[in-house]
């Protein structure tokens, strides 16, 4: 019982780590973004992977790129498909990982074996990968990315955790015209 309530600490710690969505992005800082007005998507999208089809199936694709053009057109941008200064896709990854929590029971420092317990969890991260292309350069000008764990289960209100997660992705897109 007693290195059982001292791992609880630990499972507390992983089960509230897996609800903070980590952001980040990269872009070219000799470009000026407030020149770019019109955006279209890649011809070539992603398609579904097979080994999630839980987390990245059809219907999520469809949310993820209704919320990029909500915050695109939100920062001053406007889809022209005919001939845009940007191009956009994403690409969504989905990774089995594992962590590990030791802990020696032995109170009192020196002893002549390690009595360690090592709790193993396995869990999914997922990731989402926002890319900007400029169609003149036909170079990648700006990419946001957001990583998260994710539960057994997608959630009920996956509509809303997507349109969150792009909001924050698209929130370091460097443009003067943000609303």
């Amino acid at each position: 019982m007693k290195k059982h309530l001292v791992l609880l600490p630990f499972l507390l710690l992983f089960t509230a780590c897996s609800e903070k969505l980590h952001v980040s992005s990269d872009y070219d800082k000799r470009v000026d973004f407030s020149t770019y007005q019109t955006f279209a998507w890649a011809p070539d999208q992603e398609e579904p992977g097979k080994a999630n089809p839980m987390f990245d199936n059809e219907m999520n694709r469809k949310r993820i790129k209704e919320a990029i053009e909500r915050e695109l057109t939100a920062l001053g941008l406007t889809r022209f498909d005919w001939a845009p200064h940007l191009l956009i896709d994403f690409h969504i990854t989905i990774d089995e990982q594992v962590d590990y929590a030791v802990h020696d029971y032995y109170p009192f420092g020196f002893r002549y074996w390690p009595e360690y317990n090592v709790a193993t969890r396995y869990f999914k991260k997922g990731v989402l990968i926002i890319h900007i292309v400029d169609t003149k350069k036909e170079q990648l000008v700006w990419q946001g990315i957001g990583s998260k764990t994710l539960d057994e289960l997608p959630p009920d209100d996956v509509e809303e955790r997507i349109e969150r997660a792009v909001k924050s992705i698209l929130a370091q897109y460097p443009s003067t015209r943000k609303n």
